[in-house]
């Protein structure tokens, strides 16, 4: 019999053959994560995404606590929205939780699709889209 065992997601996933099966519907796909660093090299602000055929996502978009409030996090939104736009994404979707940014992504223009109330302690988890 198999035996499901615990393993460190970032192990896992390269190992796992949803990739290629992906690839079998996916026409085109990319990268669309970004970066900003101080003077010393060192990142303070990052996005995470990526764009597949019609659809671009955002998987993490963070920002350093000193440097919030600076435009930063809008700046590398629209870099990834751009990136996904020039590769053929109308869409852009992400989630958040309500104790981060749901503010923030309805300033830039971001739709609520979906919620889900209460689900860490009293915060919920809601789904934006844009379109491009």
């Amino acid at each position: 019999m198999y035996e499901v065992k615990p393993r460190n997601g970032d192990e896992l996933h390269p190992l796992v053959g949803l990739g290629a099966y992906n690839r079998c519907f996916i026409q085109a796909q990319s990268d669309i994560s970004c970066a900003m660093e101080d003077e010393a090299g060192r990142c303070i602000a990052g996005l995470v995404g990526w764009q597949a055929d019609g659809l671009a996502m955002v998987d993490v978009l963070w920002v350093e606590e000193a440097f919030r409030g600076q435009g930063l996090g809008t700046r590398l939104l629209r870099f990834a929205e751009e990136a996904g736009r020039t590769r053929g994404a109308r869409l852009m979707e992400l989630n958040t939780f309500g104790f981060q940014a749901p503010g923030f992504y309805e300033k830039q223009g971001y739709r609520r699709f979906a919620a889900l109330e209460g689900v860490i302690g009293q915060y919920g988890h809601y789904f934006y889209v844009k379109e491009l």
